[in-house]
């Protein structure tokens, strides 16, 4: 009988896991400067323990020395997740890096690079990646005819590390038997029994596109009879303090009130990065209040405990207030109506377009609980949208409709600093918020590109509980991908309030600072307590069909309506509303595009349109577009809608079905001098 590939967690006897820490006791000769070729030329074999921040001068290193014989294994420093997926990633994301670090070689011929990839082939040069979750230790092993070396020390393998700029140790054993024999030992144990191999790669492929089977400890796992053993430690309650969600949670705190001390305090230029801080600014430092300190520094998260809910380890009350509910809907009419107020625009779309984002935004502590249900059901969709993007002109109101609607939910707004936003901290601050939801304000468009996409398109998460995302953006932030669009709620507007009229301004902060001054939490507490009893009566598949947006909206509408004001009636924007009518507008930005790009006043008569004009021949849509602004032009159209191959650099080729399909309307033909829709 043939034995069953196993994939096990645990491993018992892992060479990687002494019974107690070894301690090498050496004395020093003496003490020099770092010199790349004394310390790593002359030697005909090397073998490297390090991290994957090594990579470049490991490829350097193998260039310029030409080592006969090169192995390097990559670990990293046990601060990722302690589970599976974690150790599969950052394999995945080590072989990206690696294969760039071969790619993107300065000073070396073709030749040159085809000699190195060769030898990676022939298995001269080998290269590692850490299947155990832990490998702390860096150690370099050097080889020649008659000497060997060992170097040991706090240094990763890289330009940084022995540049200088920081502060690492060095420790060297030149032909020292005892230190050969004890590091050997050491790097054999994690090589054997705790790594996986790593293929260079000719073209690198992005971590998130390697397919699974790809990945070193899966190819390992299908070609042992045996299968695989993984080690992965359990956190122990103290190291959990230490973490590093920890840590992004406490800086994510802490940060912004130190920030208010030191907001001036920046390197001088001249200095190449280093500040000077005088007595003077030490007392400035100082000046912070303990009880603003002791009032910022609570912790940030809500939690659901049974039917209640937990609010930075308080509990969270669902009980309302009658009379502050009737003064809560009167506050939000008045936030509403501001935008009648020297806003110039489609202010109705404005007024439609935010009560959709704060139906979403009510629900957010909630979505996890559907999300959680349909993926168990293997029914996921994008019905259940974790990120919203607010988008459109400077002067639009996105800040102050997210501040107020954190207030109205959680006594005042909670922003986290742009700085966080990176792929590592938003991982954190997911697990730390847990149901609370996440606000960024204004993130620009290169820092929403480098990090956004990885986590937005992930619809797996690690956790039960889990916040969803709410990031403003510019108008310049006017492209995203249909990938992004699908999974996000999109909110555009080019309603504003003009730059040129400050009265109009400040009477709408005034007004503001008024309605949140008077707004309670009472109305959200009844909308919570309305959602969470509707959920609680919905089976499985009532689940994983439930509209949000309808839901939310229509529970949001009813509690409006029940504490009018006397006489009034509900406003135009307050209407239950669902995703499919959302949707619809969530591409109106590539529709307004299109719109203009196809007027009927730009239809050419010929074939080949010359640059503003466009044609349409059989099933396809030529537009005439100057070369040096076609790649702008494309980022704004769908790519189902283009047809890429057709294109060339003066010209847009879309397919006409499809085309006239989205807008939702036909072409039109020639001598028309109003476009159809609008």
């Amino acid at each position: 009988m043939t034995s069953q590939q196993t994939f096990e967690l645990g491993d018992p006897d892992s060479r990687t896991r002494s019974l107690g820490l070894n301690v090498v006791y050496a004395k020093a000769s003496r003490s020099e400067k770092f010199n790349r070729n004394n310390l790593f030329g002359n030697f005909k074999r090397m073998r490297a323990l390090t991290y994957t921040a090594s990579i470049p001068m490991i490829m350097s290193l193998f260039k310029d020395f030409d080592y006969e014989d090169f192995e390097c294994v990559f670990g990293h420093s046990g601060i990722l997740g302690r589970d599976v997926a974690t150790l599969v990633g950052f394999q995945n994301i080590a072989d990206e890096m690696l294969s760039k670090g071969f790619v993107g070689l300065s000073g070396i011929s073709e030749e040159r690079r085809r000699v190195i990839f060769d030898r990676a082939a022939a298995g001269t040069a080998r290269f590692f990646v850490v299947k155990d979750a832990i490998a702390h230790a860096k150690i370099y092993l050097l080889e020649g005819d008659d000497s060997r070396r060992v170097i040991v020390g706090s240094a990763n393998l890289s330009e940084t590390a022995f540049s200088g700029r920081q502060a690492e140790t060095l420790l060297v054993f030149d032909d020292d038997d005892m230190a050969w024999e004890h590091y050997t030992s050491q790097y054999d144990a994690v090589l054997e029994s705790a790594t996986s191999q790593l293929e260079l790669r000719e073209k690198p492929i992005p971590a998130e596109r390697i397919l699974l089977e790809e990945t070193p400890l899966l190819k390992e796992a299908q070609s042992s009879s045996s299968g695989v053993t993984v080690y992965v430690p359990q956190e122990e309650k103290e190291e959990g303090e230490y973490s590093g969600h920890a840590v992004i949670t406490k800086l994510e705190r802490i940060v912004p009130i130190r920030r208010q001390s030191l907001s001036d305090i920046r390197p001088d230029r001249k200095s190449k990065g280093s500040v000077h801080i005088t007595p003077t600014i030490a007392k400035q430092v100082t000046r912070i209040a303990a009880t603003k300190d002791s009032d910022d520094v609570s912790t940030t998260y809500l939690s659901r405990n049974g039917k209640g809910f937990i609010l930075n380890d308080k509990a969270f009350s669902l009980d309302a207030d009658s009379c502050d509910m009737r003064g809560d809907v009167a506050c939000w009419l008045e936030f509403f109506d501001n935008y009648n107020n020297g806003f110039t625009g489609d202010i109705g779309k404005l007024q439609m377009d935010y009560y959709t984002f704060m139906c979403w935004f009510y629900s957010s502590p909630l979505m996890c609980d559907l999300r959680n249900t349909a993926m168990r059901k293997g029914a996921f969709s994008f019905e259940q949208p974790m990120f919203a993007i607010l988008y459109g002109q400077s002067n639009c109101g996105k800040s102050s409709l997210v501040e107020t609607l954190m207030t109205s939910m959680f006594f005042h707004p909670r922003i986290v600093e742009n700085q966080q936003f990176t792929s590592s901290n938003l991982r954190g601050l997911q697990a730390s918020y847990k149901r609370f939801p996440i606000v960024f304000d204004d993130i620009t468009r290169d820092r929403f590109g480098r990090h956004a996409p990885e986590i937005i398109k992930d619809e797996t998460v690690q956790h039960d509980e889990y916040p969803c995302f709410a990031l403003s953006m510019n108008a310049e932030a006017r492209t995203f991908s249909p990938e992004i669009i699908k999974r996000c709620l999109m909110i555009y507007t080019q309603a504003a309030l003009p730059g040129d009229n400050p009265a109009a301004r400040r009477d709408l902060q005034r007004s503001i600072a008024s309605i949140r001054d008077r707004l309670t939490t009472s109305l959200y507490r009844k909308y919570l307590s309305s959602m969470t009893n509707e959920m609680e009566l919905m089976n499985d598949d009532q689940f994983q069909e439930v509209d949000v947006l309808y839901m939310s909206s229509s529970i949001l509408c009813r509690l409006f309506q029940e504490n009018m004001p006397e006489g009034k009636s509900l406003p135009r924007w307050c209407a239950p509303m669902n995703l499919q009518d959302y949707q619809k507008r969530a591409f109106e930005r590539p529709r307004r595009v299109l719109t203009s790009l196809l007027h009927s006043d730009k239809r050419s008569k010929g074939r080949q349109p010359v640059t503003g004009e466009w044609t349409a021949v059989g099933n396809s849509v030529i537009v005439g577009i100057e070369p040096m602004s076609a790649n702008r032009v494309k980022a704004d159209i769908p790519d189902w809608i283009l047809d890429d191959t057709a294109s060339v650099s003066n010209q847009i080729v879309m397919d006409k079905e499809t085309l006239e399909d989205f807008l939702g309307e036909s072409l039109p033909g020639r001598g028309w001098r109003i476009w159809p829709w609008g």
